[in-house]
């Protein structure tokens, strides 16, 4: 989908939030955190043990009181929670968190006997959680109750938009008579949004909306688990295939989330992909899922299509997974910069696994997505290190030296092997996640990374322009190194290129097309690399660098530009580059992305790991090389293929 689309309706959406009505019936829970003292505590006279002091406590929301609190974030008018809670403490506490955040909760039915309020108590010593301990498993909800509860929801639905079925417990509180009677008013109220999500009896609710994980609809329908515990994935062909049994008995849509591979959307026989949003920076799961069904229902009940309503929640999710060591929330403010500014993860299950890649017949140009209208480009951009040039092959080991001496400061020799095995990791991961932003972003990165780490004291920490200039300082002794070389005759300008990028430069302005360099190398240096190399007047379109100021030039600002000052449409545009920004930017406009995914080494063939960051970034085709230029250009003017 066009992302302004996508603004455009999230925003007429969001105006009508704060008329909306929506009840939750479910699984309403309180998270307790403990911080315990392990040597304040007093000597028990009882066990001879020392007691554990309770430092600081805190409590918040939890299960179906978690999905309210994003109700609640998001704008919602008038929010209800129907469910049932104990005649206890923290049945208080729970009545109490729900009324601040505004919720009726005249629903919830108190149980004296047989019944605790679910809590989830989570005692921490030294920043280490332990044992957590659970209140509510052993819960059986009396015939009484459920009378109550069912007659209660029956007379609240009448003046809701929008109800949540939310099952979130190992013995949830809906099951077996109760998800019929629930059933029963779905048919009745067919005015009324009904959207599920649970973990059990995934096949027992009629007459709603399916929001379900992908585990628990494999469990059910496969009877698979998934290989990584930790992980739960699985292949899109085992989930495709559970989905289509269970969305065949249903009328409603049915929502299949898969993490970080997006989610899948079943509605009217049709089966729809639906993005995960890519995150940059180390993420925290936790209430992503309530966050989600939060913002897919409230999407539903503004009017939204359930692809799109889907997709606004990845993007809702994707602001509660940043938020680290908390169950966050997210605003619409929150989500409408996220819809603006993140870039989305194509093909997951493609870019991971290059046993389903198709070639174009007789090459080795990969065919990722074939919907673009071909023989329309009169616009070209490429990105410069990796996709032409290879004179800064070996930027990513620098960077990451670089990085790491910042981080550790003077203690780099000195620190645990687990420790900087530890700090490593991350520094990896940034730099690979950043891969073809401008510099400086990523100094802002590691400027971050300094900061959480904490091992170099406030005052002795830089700036980004501060750990810019160390890192292009070192990097540059390599660079210039190579540039005497050439210089000197020991070396020709073809050892440091992409194989075929030449000719297929020489051979696009033959053909007339409007050539851009744009690189988030500092400018004066992309121009001087690019002259040296003899191909910097190939660029009719100019060659376009960083300044510094990334309000004054990015890869999306150009991009922007040239759509808008040569009123460029779609497949106008064409973009090679071997970094996910410059490709994601192009399909976020509508243009065509050629992945670079060279081996900068060799110079040709194929980098694995590279194939994997443009397919999940968008790109329409991944070629390692220019060596098969001609065929290239053949298929993207229209050529069959």
């Amino acid at each position: 989908m066009d992302i302004g689309t996508l603004s455009r309706k999230f925003s007429e959406a969001g105006a009508k939030f704060g008329d909306l009505r929506i009840g939750i019936i479910g699984d309403f829970a309180v998270d307790a955190y403990w911080m315990l003292d392990d040597g304040a505590g007093e000597l028990s006279v009882e066990t001879g043990r020392r007691a554990y002091a309770v430092a600081r406590q805190r409590y918040s929301l939890g299960g179906a009181g978690n999905v309210m609190s994003n109700l609640a974030a998001l704008g919602v008018g008038r929010l209800e929670a129907i469910g049932v809670r104990g005649d206890d403490l923290f049945g208080g506490v729970l009545v109490s968190l729900l009324a601040d955040i505004g919720v009726d909760t005249g629903g919830l039915i108190v149980q004296r006997e047989g019944w605790d309020t679910h809590v989830w108590a989570k005692p921490h010593v030294e920043g280490e959680e332990l044992r957590r301990l659970d209140f509510g498993f052993f819960n059986r909800v009396s015939g009484e109750t459920r009378d109550n509860l069912l007659d209660c929801l029956a007379g609240r639905l009448s003046r809701l938009d929008a109800l949540i079925v939310n099952q979130q417990l190992p013995l949830p509180l809906l099951k077996n008579e109760m998800i019929g009677r629930i059933n029963e008013l779905a048919s009745r109220f067919k005015d009324k949004l009904f959207v599920v999500d649970s973990r059990e009896d995934i096949d027992s609710c009629r007459g709603m909306v399916r929001k379900v994980d992908q585990a628990s609809l494999l469990r059910a329908h496969r009877e698979l688990e998934s290989v990584d515990q930790d992980a739960e994935e699985f292949s899109l062909e085992d989930v495709r295939a559970a989905a289509e049994e269970f969305f065949a008995r249903r009328a409603h849509p049915v929502v299949i989330t898969r993490g970080r591979r997006g989610c899948l959307v079943f509605d009217s026989g049709e089966i729809a992909e639906i993005p995960a949003v890519f995150v940059l920076g180390p993420v925290d799961p936790v209430g992503a899922g309530d966050t989600m069904l939060a913002a897919l229902t409230t999407c539903l009940a503004a009017g939204m299509e359930v692809g799109d309503a889907a997709l606004t929640g990845n993007y809702a999710a994707a602001v509660t997974v940043g938020k680290l060591r908390q169950t966050g929330t997210a605003s619409c403010g929150e989500i409408a910069d996220r819809i603006a500014e993140a870039r989305l993860v194509y093909r997951p299950d493609l870019a991971e696994d290059e046993r389903g890649a198709r070639n174009l017949e007789g090459s080795r140009i990969e065919i990722v997505d074939d919907s673009f209208t071909r023989g329309q480009a009169t616009h070209v951009i490429f990105d410069h290190d990796g996709t032409i040039s290879t004179l800064r092959q070996a930027w990513e080991p620098i960077m990451e030296r670089v990085m790491l001496e910042a981080v550790f400061g003077g203690k780099l020799a000195e620190v645990p092997l687990a420790e900087y095995e530890r700090v490593r990791g991350r520094v990896e991961e940034f730099i690979d996640q950043s891969t073809g932003v401008q510099t400086i972003v990523q100094m802002q990165g590691l400027a971050g990374l300094v900061a959480e780490f904490g091992y170099v004291p406030a005052a002795d920490r830089l700036d980004a322009a501060g750990y810019k200039a160390g890192y292009v300082k070192v990097l540059l002794e390599m660079v210039n190194d190579r540039l005497e070389r050439l210089e000197a005759g020991e070396l020709v300008a073809e050892d440091f290129m992409v194989k075929g990028a030449l000719e297929m430069l020489e051979t696009l302005r033959r053909r007339g097309a409007t050539l851009y360099l744009a690189s988030g190398t500092d400018r004066e240096d992309v121009v001087r690399e690019a002259e040296r190399m003899g191909y910097a007047e190939l660029f009719n379109g100019g060659i376009h660098g960083s300044v510094g100021d990334i309000s004054k030039f990015s890869k999306r600002k150009l991009i922007a530009e040239l759509i808008e000052n040569y009123d460029l449409e779609g497949a106008q545009l064409l973009t090679f580059g071997d970094g996910p920004v410059e490709i994601a930017e192009t399909v976020r406009h509508g243009g065509v992305a050629v992945g670079v995914a060279s081996d900068e080494v060799r110079r040709w063939g194929v980098n694995p790991s590279k194939r994997n960051r443009l397919i999940k970034a968008g790109a329409h085709l991944v070629i390692g090389d220019y060596t098969q230029h001609g065929k290239l250009l053949a298929y993207l003017g229209g050529d069959s293929g």
